[in-house]
This record gives C-alpha cells, sequence and structure tokens, in this order.
C-alpha cells in the first residue's frame, strides 16, 4: 500500500504530504524544537520600552504637579474666604453694638437733651389700624391722652410720674 520510503505513522500518511516528495531524513526527538520556518519573534528590548516607561512617568508626574497646583489656588480661595468671613462677622458684631446703642433709653435721652427736645405738653394716641371697623380705618380720629399719660419714659419708674418731669 505504501512505497517503501513512506513513513506512515499507524498505517497513514501525515495530512498534505505526498510520499514521494519526501526527502529521506534521519528521525529527530521533536520535542523541544522549534519546527517553524518562521524566526522567532522577541519582545523588544531595546529603547522603546525604555522611552515609553519614561513618557508615562512623565505624564505622571504632570499629573501629580496639575493636582498640587489645583489644590494650592484652592487653599488661597478658602484663606480668602475665610477673611471675609471674618472680616463680615466683624462688621456684623460692630452693627449689633451700634443698634443696641441707638435702642438704649438712657442713651436716647441723652441725645435728646443735646439736640434740644424737650417733654412733649401733650401725647397724641392713635388706635391700631389694624384692629376695629373698617369706617376706624379708613377714617381713625385722633385720641388726646390725658395729662397722667406718661410721655417719655426714659427707664424703670414707679410710674407715678405725670409725663412733664424729664429723667
Amino acid at each position: 500500500m505504501s512505497a517503501p520510503g513512506d513513513r506512515a505513522i499507524g498505517g497513514h500518511l501525515p495530512a498534505g504530504r505526498s510520499p514521494g516528495l519526501e526527502p529521506e531524513r534521519p528521525r529527530q526527538a521533536w520535542i523541544g524544537i522549534d519546527v517553524s520556518s518562521e524566526p522567532a519573534h522577541r519582545t523588544p528590548r531595546g529603547v522603546y520600552p525604555l522611552v515609553a516607561m519614561a513618557a508615562l512617568v512623565v505624564l505622571a508626574s504632570l499629573a501629580v504637579a496639575a493636582v498640587r497646583i489645583d489644590l494650592i489656588r484652592t487653599r488661597y480661595a478658602v484663606s480668602a474666604a475665610l477673611e471675609r468671613e471674618n472680616e463680615l462677622l466683624e462688621a456684623q458684631r460692630q452693627l449689633i453694638v451700634r443698634r443696641r446703642q441707638l435702642r438704649d433709653p438712657v442713651e436716647l435721652a441723652v441725645q435728646a437733651r443735646e439736640r434740644g427736645f424737650r417733654p412733649p405738653a401733650h401725647v397724641v394716641s392713635l388706635p391700631d389700624p389694624t384692629i376695629g371697623d373698617l369706617e376706624a380705618i379708613v377714617a381713625p380720629q385722633p385720641v388726646l391722652a390725658t395729662p397722667s399719660v406718661a410721655a417719655v419714659s426714659a427707664g424703670p419708674g414707679d410710674g407715678s410720674g405725670s409725663g412733664s418731669e424729664w429723667q
């Protein structure tokens, strides 16, 4: 069935080979031998991997520098905002103090004396326009107070004053 020079394996020829074209070669052990006719491709071990690694290191360094610069800018912005907040808090404290000074009855009495104010001769008491009927809201009538009503309250008192004395 086969010629004497054929190398049949198990009675069959290897696929794709014709029996008369194969030259006579001695048998070899095929384990560990590269049988491909192409040269082996090795991983490049030259300049290219070093350049790629250097580029990655440079990019990583630039990224770290960008993050640090952004962090510094953020810190400056926070610092400026904190300074502005402290200035505004101090201004608010000063305004609160000034408002309390302006509402102090003793301070009001002192300023009134300095500016020439004197106790009123009579006090006109007006009704609250939000309470009452509609005609009273549209055309309120002034009510003259009796002389026993105090005109100026300069502080705590016993309430027995007639309103004509100045404290």
